[in-house]
């Protein structure tokens, strides 16, 4: 599905039409913010605008403006809607780990309920209920 079937004007937009994952351009995102070229400030703003509109991205280096030196226009991303889904609850466990990562992993995992926090199952049965 193109940008133009979806209706959506930005990445987030984008994301969020095609069911929360999509892969980005650092100049397309770099774009977005008004910006001509890219460079260590713009990574990191970038890094920014994503987190502040709801989005995740992977791999976590790929905007780290310390790591990349000589960033590409063509490069990509991964981006994410970090809806408390489990897409994004996967992807967050996997790029942040953390002490729930275990848990996280294996409640997606057919027949592991077993390893769901207690939050996680009250999420479930609320989802279940709402049906």
């Amino acid at each position: 599905m193109t940008t133009a079937e979806v209706g959506a004007n930005t990445v987030a937009e984008r994301c969020r039409a095609e069911g929360g994952l999509v892969q980005a351009t650092l100049g397309e995102l770099r774009e977005e913010l008004g910006y001509r070229k890219l460079g260590r400030w713009v990574l990191n703003e970038i890094a920014e605008n994503l987190r502040d509109t709801g989005l995740g991205y992977f791999p976590l280096n790929a905007l780290d403006g310390e790591q990349v030196i000589n960033p590409r226009k063509e490069d990509t991303v991964w981006v994410y809607d970090r809806d408390g889904g489990p897409r994004a609850q996967v992807i967050d466990a996997i790029v942040n780990p953390g002490k729930n990562v275990k848990a996280v992993l294996s409640s997606h995992v057919e027949g592991a309920k077993v390893a769901m926090t207690a939050e996680q199952k009250l999420e479930a049965i609320t989802r279940i209920v709402q049906a």
